[in-house]
Parts: structure tokens; sequence; C-alpha cells
């Protein structure tokens, strides 16, 4: 049963972290619609014997985690359970419009978490088919950290996207919680500088 905005915080709250890790796209697309209030947009299929749908089967860099070719049409919520029902699998694709994606090499990613989580820092994060690690920070303040790192990539607005678990290769390592606002970007700028310091001091590119 899809969870809505009308439960009760607490539980919303349980409810929303088992169900995105429970690795079950519908119920994962229920809750990023009903309970986050996210627009999501059906993409590609993984298939374990015959790769991606998009049957690029070299050079498919993100299989099953990546939308159909043209504009990124979201589906309605009262049509979502359809249109999993009908492709099985089938990636999640989120316009970054609610939130800012902030993309870091795997490293520096985990390494950034690990402060955040330190000083208790609440920042929803996942890691990617490309392994690299995604922080999602609030709606157009992504850019305040575009020059920290000269590997670091920031997704922002409709017309920019990422793939959420449980698309093919991707995990949450942070799952964004209801009612809970995003971290501003530069409140984990200081906490990613400090990360770029220690990474310097060990000889990594940043």
């Amino acid at each position: 049963m899809p969870l809505t905005h009308s439960d009760d915080a607490g539980t919303v709250g349980s409810e929303t972290v088992r169900a995105l890790h429970d690795r079950n796209p519908l119920a994962s697309a229920q809750t990023y619609t009903n309970v986050l209030g996210w627009p999501i947009a059906v993409g590609h299929r993984y298939r374990k014997r015959a790769g991606c749908t998009c049957d690029d089967t070299t050079d498919c860099p993100t299989p099953g985690a990546h939308p159909h070719p043209g504009p990124l049409t979201p589906v309605r919520p009262e049509d979502i359970e359809h249109a999993y029902t009908q492709a099985p699998g089938a990636g999640i694709i989120a316009p970054c419009d609610p939130f800012d994606a902030v993309a870091l090499p795997h490293s520096i990613g985990m390494a950034l978490l690990l402060m955040l989580d330190r000083f208790a820092i609440y920042a929803p994060s996942l890691t990617t088919p490309t392994g690299q690690v995604t922080v999602l920070v609030e709606n157009g303040t992504g850019h305040r950290l575009a020059q920290t790192f000269a590997e670091l990539t920031v997704h922002s607005g409709p017309g920019a996207w990422i793939a959420l678990p449980p698309s093919h290769g991707t995990r949450w390592d942070t799952p964004p919680l209801p009612r809970r606002h995003l971290p501003h970007a530069l409140t984990i700028r200081p906490h990613l500088e400090r990360v770029r310091t220690m990474a310097q001091r060990a000889g990594e590119p940043t």
C-alpha cells in the first residue's frame, strides 16, 4: 500500500527508509512521488543477459539507469502503478527540480559522507553505476560547490536528471526523509573543503 502525506510523521519516516531500501521499483516510485513529492519518469531497464533496453550493448555507461530519448516527461502519480507494471524493473529517473545533485568521485564522496555523519548533518546521498557518490542539496544552491573540486559535477534544474535507487547500480547511502529540508550547499562546503585538503595532502587528484 503506497504511503501518503497524511500518515504519522514518525511512521512515514521509517516506512520511507524501508521502501527505499527494498529494491522494489514500484514501491520506490510511489514513495518518491506520494511521500517526497518528487516527479519521476520511467527509464530504461537492465536485463541480466541482454544489458540495457537501449540496446547499446558496448557503450552504455549506465545500463538501466538513464532516461529514454526525448524530453523527460514525469509520470502522473495516478499512473505510476500502471507504468511500472508495464515496465517491471525499469529505472527511476528524477528531474533535478526539487534538488540539486552534486556528483563526486567515489573516494572523495565517501570521505565527505563520513565527515557529514560525524557532524550529524543530514544530506541524502547515493552511489551510482559509474562509482560516483551523489549528494542532494537544496535546489539552486549546488553551484556554490562548483569550484571546490575539478571533478565535481552539479546537476541542476528540470533539464538535468539523475537515476534514483533502485535503478540498476544505484543505492542509497543516506535515503531522503519526508519533512526534512535538504541542506543548503554552503552547509556542506566547509566539510568538502576539508576533505579536499586531506586529499591534497595524500596526493590524490582534486
